[in-house]
């Protein structure tokens, strides 16, 4: 017997993009610290393989509030990239920024109180 599938909430399919949206960031943000030359490419890959397994890991307990407390702490975190880049932070800056959206956003969704419901 086939189980059903679970039903998202709309918080969770929110900050399941942002995470998408990260893992995008940390793509091309490897591109660009490689084309700068300041580590070698083994290290490059090495970090923005362990960066794309957190954010794996982060997208499978976004049901949980848990999980989204860690990705709220996650997202905190990169922003510390502006202390290695100032365009390397403003590209995460917007990868936060949609995850600020979804956090937001996602519950008044789930709750109903969105202007469609009124």
């Amino acid at each position: 017997m086939a189980r059903s599938k679970r039903v998202k909430s709309a918080t969770e399919s929110l900050l399941g993009i942002a995470i998408i949206l990260d893992i995008g960031v940390v793509f091309f943000g490897a591109l660009a610290l490689n084309g700068l030359g300041f580590y070698s490419p083994g290290v490059i890959a090495l970090g923005a393989f362990l960066a794309v397994v957190v954010f794996v890991a982060l997208y499978r307990v976004l049901r949980f509030r848990a999980g989204q407390w860690a990705g709220h702490l996650i997202h905190l975190a990169m922003l510390a990239a502006f202390f290695w880049d100032v365009v390397m932070g403003l590209s995460a800056a917007v990868a936060v920024g949609f995850w600020v959206f979804g956090a937001i956003r996602g519950p008044a969704l789930d709750r109903g109180s969105s202007p469609a419901a009124d």
